[in-house]
């Protein structure tokens, strides 16, 4: 009971007993007959034996030896110190091994309860054989286990899921409040308006024309600055409808497949540059990049210093990303030529969301052949 076939083979092996082209029943009971005496191969078997069940020495003490059996008959017996924890072979081990004056009766107690397991076992044996669709009891175990592994691994990926899309909503209430605030503004900004149009019409004397011009100059400014607040507000809508969009497409159930792209993208430590973009979004970006197993670099595409600046980026990285919706073309010619020059790989994508970004590195690396 406590070897099976594979171990019967290397037991034999170590006491360098002959085992050759002898099944692994005739093994046992070569086994079983060489320790019905005292000899060299028992006391071997008595020593590996002793070692394998020396770790429940300490619960079984706790057991009287005429009352093992009763344990081994009901695993779940009050008062079994850690009696579901000691395997059988242990428990029929202590129970025999050593004399007792009731060794006889202990024996037949120990002789019927195993017996009846036996029965027990080639029942549910059959069964399991007959209910399997490959036949295989003997792997059921390790299935339960691969099960129970996948799961645990299913679990952690569907909380990090959740973690992200908690991130996702907490950065859309952040848009509503940024486009409640823009609107404040704005409205703030025609009612000025409309106070300048009535100083306008009140404005009289010598200094008339020069007052006209100062406010015509404060009217256009105002103006400009109108319209760039506008073209945030619509970015951030935008924004907005990406992020609600990924957040819609997250499904823990679908995550297999999110794992199947994670596995298949292998950028081992390659520098990744992505330039411009929503800078509320970096965070998501540099998680991507990194789940992947690159290093990501951050630009924000505004070029202060020129030229200059981008082929400096160019040469510290491996790959450049640049979103073509948030970028000026001053950014566009100074990446494309730079990356000419210096052979580097660089990828215009349509959109700044997270979606795009992981479709243009997966076309990358299916190019490049950066996967596992």
């Amino acid at each position: 009971m406590t070897f099976d076939e594979k171990e019967l083979s290397e037991i034999f092996k170590k006491l360098k007993l002959n085992h050759d082209s002898i099944t692994a029943f005739e093994m046992h009971g070569s086994l079983v007959k060489a320790c019905g005496t005292q000899n060299k191969t028992s006391k071997q078997l008595d020593k590996i034996l002793k070692d394998r069940f020396e770790e429940y020495r300490e619960d079984i003490k706790r057991i009287p030896q005429k009352e093992i059996y009763r344990y081994i008959e009901d695993r779940n017996a009050a008062g079994t110190p850690n009696g579901t924890n000691i395997p059988l072979p242990a428990l029929i081990w202590f129970a025999v091994r050593n004399q007792h004056e009731d060794i006889d009766k202990i024996e037949a107690g120990v002789f019927g309860v195993t017996h009846m397991y036996g029965h027990r076992a080639l029942r549910f044996h059959a069964a399991l054989n007959k209910a399997l669709p490959d036949g295989r009891p003997e792997y059921v175990m390790k299935e339960l286990n691969d099960a129970l592994r996948s799961n645990e691994k299913l679990q952690t990926k569907c909380n990090r899921l959740e973690w992200k899309k908690e991130q996702l909503k907490s950065d859309m209430e952040s848009v509503k409040e940024d486009r409640s605030k823009i609107n404040t503004v704005m409205e703030d900004q025609k009612q000025l308006n409309r106070r300048l149009a009535s100083n306008l019409e009140k404005v009289c004397g010598e200094n008339a024309l020069g007052q006209i011009e100062d406010l015509k100059k404060e009217i256009d400014l105002l103006t400009e600055e109108v319209g760039t607040l506008t073209n945030e507000l619509l970015e951030r809508d935008r924004t907005c409808d990406i992020t609600s969009n990924e957040l819609s497409q997250i499904d823990p159930v679908s995550e297999s497949g999110t794992e199947n792209i994670e596995k298949s993208i292998v950028l081992d430590g390659m520098r990744v540059a992505y330039v411009g973009g929503v800078e509320s979004l970096t965070p998501h970006y540099k998680e991507v990049i990194e789940s992947f197993g690159g290093t990501f670099c951050y630009h924000c595409g505004r070029c202060i210093h020129g030229k200059k600046e981008i082929e400096n980026l160019v040469d510290g990285t491996d790959i450049i990303f640049c979103p073509m919706d948030i970028n000026s073309r001053a950014v566009y010619r100074y990446i494309k030529k730079a990356c000419k020059i210096r052979n580097k790989p660089c990828h215009f994508l349509r959109s700044s969301g997270l979606s795009m970004l992981i479709r243009e590195l997966e076309d990358h690396a299916e190019k490049y052949n950066y996967t596992s």
